[in-house]
């Protein structure tokens, strides 16, 4: 009895337990169902300056019953459209009908630093849906903290040539962090470090290193950290000038000119080094120190005088400058505690050599130099463009000329004709056998004066100079621009008709029928020729014509169309 009463309690215990579970369980799920996403912009976190205005805005895809905004360090708010603002919060947005709830912060102060919440309620649901903003009211830092770590010497400020200088900058109590650039002279260093980053008690400090191996030119450069925050209006600065210590440093061979004999002469030298160094002239074997005279009484060295950042110049005066001065060896040593170093100096009488190209600029600064090297380089491109122009027949040289490759057939239109001016061969019966015309006599010539002329004509041609590059040989029956080849043909001895007086006669195939015992002196003319009747020669005869390109009527027709 017992038993089963224990057993009895325990189920009922664990069905209490189960039912629980189960009412916990579908809340969960009702309440995942009801929770819409809620989205704000701007999103995350946004920084402002204390007396700027904000607007913040949230938004979900269904019609809302109410919205309600938390503003840090201010009360909760139920804002509706067209609601009068209060305290400097009131409404932004569309409507509630269209899913939007947003506030309008008219004047930022510092305590709003903090979380902002915006609470919507969709119609038809019992809970809220919210998301949140981080608000960072800026707040300036402090002026940075600039830290050198001391050199080979123990010192902060001296080093030695070739030591690296490691420097830290530190900016406190900005809200953000501030941004931080180290600078050595105009060349901003420490870019391969990342800053370091360190909040505390809602405050934050950053922490910007830099590392720079040291030159003899850096000697004088000012180490500079800046920081730039929102809240200020001009960064601000530290800085400290860095020392660099070195040997003097070499030159070549010092040449100075323009002495006159019997005048006084002055030698100036300029040298860097640092720290202060020693001067000593060494002439032949005469030494001269820092502020003396030579032996002679005649040449005097000056004092160095400082020039800044390692600059030390020193003058040599010559009282009476005399030959045997120029032909003596100069030599000045300077010397400080790191090290040693040798000038030569050679005087002369001549003056100084000019450059190179002296004659031709002459006192022309350097931006007219480059001017007239454009002119020229402008003047040759425009010669060039002309060049091409005219050998590929462009722009304004297209047109004028037809052109062909060499090695193309003489008639390059199959409808062109070529007319031959036709003299005939005299039969020993015929009693006009001895009066010829000019143009016929003209024509009897043997093989060999036409190879000769031949020959003549290609030696005239070898001799083209560059001008006849421009020249357009003219049309001498229409005076119109045409390419003019001249060419020999050879007559086949044939029995055709013949005629007492010169005709034309008519070739319509690009490749006429010729045979042996004739020359045919031809000027191809490109025209059609009309009413022409063919002939065909019927004996041997040498003949001259001229062989004349022009366009045909079609394209000269064209052309007229287009002008």
């Amino acid at each position: 009895m017992t038993t089963m009463t224990i057993l009895r309690g325990k189920s009922t215990s664990t069905s209490i337990i189960l039912w629980t579970c189960l009412a916990y369980l579908c809340a969960s799920i009702q309440a995942d169902t009801q929770n819409i996403n809620v989205s704000i912009n701007p999103s995350g976190e946004t920084t402002v300056r204390t007396g700027q205005n904000l607007t913040i805005l949230c938004s979900v895809g269904v019609p809302l019953k109410t919205c309600r905004v938390e503003v840090p360090q201010e009360r909760s708010v139920i804002l509706e459209p067209n609601q009068p603002s209060e305290d400097g919060i009131g409404w932004y947005g569309s409507s509630l009908d269209a899913g939007q709830c947003g506030v309008f912060i008219a004047q930022i102060k510092e305590k709003h630093d903090g979380i902002f919440k915006c609470s919507l309620t969709p119609k038809n649901a019992r809970y809220e849906s919210y998301n949140t903003l981080r608000i960072i009211v800026a707040k300036p830092p402090v002026m940075p903290e600039l830290m050198v770590f001391p050199g080979r010497r123990g010192e902060r400020q001296n080093y030695e040539k070739g030591e690296t200088l490691k420097v830290s900058c530190r900016v406190k109590a900005g809200r953000p962090v501030a941004n931080v650039s180290i600078f050595f002279g105009d060349e901003q260093i420490g870019l391969e470090e990342r800053p370091i980053v360190y909040n505390y008690n809602n405050d934050s400090y950053v922490i910007q290193n830099a590392t720079r191996v040291l030159s003899w030119t850096d000697n004088g450069k000012v180490l500079r950290c800046d920081a730039t925050h929102l809240a200020l209006d001009r960064p601000l600065s530290a800085k400290q000038q860095i020392s660099v210590l070195y040997a003097p440093q070499p030159q070549p061979t010092i040449e100075r000119f323009g002495f006159v004999i019997g005048q006084p002469g002055t030698v100036n030298v300029t040298v860097q080094a640092n720290p202060r160094p020693q001067f000593m002239w060494r002439i032949d074997d005469d030494k001269v120190d820092e502020g003396q005279f030579d032996e002679s009484n005649r040449i005097r060295s000056s004092r160095a005088v400082e020039l800044g950042k390692g600059y030390w110049e020193i003058t040599l005066n010559i009282d009476s400058v005399q030959k045997s001065d120029t032909e003596k060896k100069y030599v000045l040593l300077v010397n400080n505690e790191l090290g040693s170093t040798e000038y030569q100096i050679v005087l002369s009488t001549s003056t100084e050599p000019a450059g190179a190209f002296s004659h031709f600029y002459g006192d022309l600064d350097a931006g007219s130099i480059i001017g007239i090297v454009v002119g020229v380089l402008i003047l040759l491109l425009i010669v060039f463009l002309i060049i091409f122009a005219r050998a590929t027949g462009r722009w304004c040289f297209a047109g004028g000329s037809s052109t062909r490759t060499i090695g193309e057939s003489d008639i390059a239109d199959p409808a062109a004709s070529v007319s031959l001016l036709r003299f005939r061969k005299p039969k020993p019966d015929d009693p006009n056998a001895g009066r010829r015309s000019d143009t016929e006599s003209a024509g009897r010539y043997s093989r060999s004066e036409v190879d000769s002329s031949a020959s003549a004509a290609r030696r005239a041609r070898a001799k083209m100079n560059f001008s006849q590059l421009f020249k357009r040989n003219k049309d001498k029956v229409s005076g119109t621009d045409t390419d003019t080849v001249r060419t020999v043909v050879t007559v086949d001895d044939e029995k055709i008709q013949t005629s007492d007086a010169p005709q034309a006669v008519t070739l319509n195939s690009a490749n006429p029928a010729v045979g042996e015992g004739g020359l045919v002196y031809a000027e191809l003319d490109l025209t059609q020729q009309k009413n022409v009747a063919p002939r065909r020669i019927d004996d041997d005869a040498t003949e001259y014509a001229e062989i004349i390109y022009t366009k045909p009527e079609a394209e000269e027709a064209a052309n007229a169309a287009n002008k």
